[in-house]
């Protein structure tokens, strides 16, 4: 395997679980995978929709997260609006016909929600809708093109992509995996692509084994179970982890003195 063979679940932070799910329960018809409480996430509930056998749709609420939406950084309003980078532009669904596509327009009108004309843009024909939280919405059918009418090169150069890189993304290089393991880069020297972590837990976690972050992290509780207050193997492994980041932090401290 080169490349991951799909999306597994595109998860969303959401204000009111409740309304999100019964929205796109009611206007797409997804039905619910499942709901409960997110492990090891305080006062988290994660909820999921199936869009498909190998592909959900899934929310996060925790009563911390903000319902203020604003148009231009949050959020981009419409098609043709802008948000923040990192933040999700718009979620468009697919379908496989055009008739499909005229068949979900007439069923979401049904129902009292919004939901554009037909409209074709290059590659796609799809219909726009407004979703809770302010998520922009479209279902699309992929019309079938030429490879040399699916690439612009004006396009791409204006976002800093020549000609010879352009090819190479095409069919990108192929990677042998070895037999050992492949440890995680030193923190400073890796691609600089980082989660919100304090400097020495972010430390931590790289310069730890595989081995003993799976130890530390592993649950195979089943979803609605309750986690058990103690297992010694976690506790062994999250002390490890522990010392770990207190080598990290006195380090830090001694650098900065």
């Amino acid at each position: 395997m080169q490349h991951p063979n799909g999306i597994n679940h595109l998860a969303i932070s959401t204000s009111d679980m409740r309304e999100t799910l019964l929205y796109f329960n009611n206007a797409l018809g997804f039905p619910l995978q499942a709901l409960y409480w997110m492990h090891g996430v305080k006062d988290t509930v994660h909820g999921f929709l199936k869009v498909n056998d190998t592909s959900l749709l899934a929310f996060v609420y925790n009563p911390q997260v903000s319902p203020t939406i604003e148009v231009g950084k949050t959020h981009p309003g419409s098609i043709k609006g802008v948000s923040t980078k990192g933040t999700m532009h718009h979620l468009s669904f697919n379908v496989d016909s055009i008739n499909d596509l005229e068949i979900l327009q007439k069923s979401i009108r049904a129902k009292g929600i919004q939901c554009s004309e037909l409209e074709t843009d290059g590659l796609l024909t799809s219909i726009e809708l407004p979703g809770p939280d302010g998520i922009l919405l479209q279902v699309t059918c992929q019309e079938s093109y030429p490879e040399e009418e699916l690439f612009d090169l004006e396009a791409a150069q204006a976002v800093g992509i020549n000609s010879e890189e352009l090819n190479r993304m095409k069919s990108p290089a192929a990677y042998t995996s070895p037999a050992s393991p492949v440890p995680n880069m030193p923190y400073g020297k890796d691609a600089g692509y980082r989660m919100n972590y304090p400097p020495a837990t972010y430390k931590t976690m790289v310069a730890a084994s595989d081995k003993v972050l799976f130890a530390a992290t592993q649950d195979h509780i089943p979803p609605t179970k309750k986690q058990p207050r103690f297992r010694l193997g976690t506790f062994i492994a999250k002390m490890r982890l522990a010392s770990l980041m207190v080598a990290h932090s006195i380090t830090s401290l001694w650098r900065k003195s």
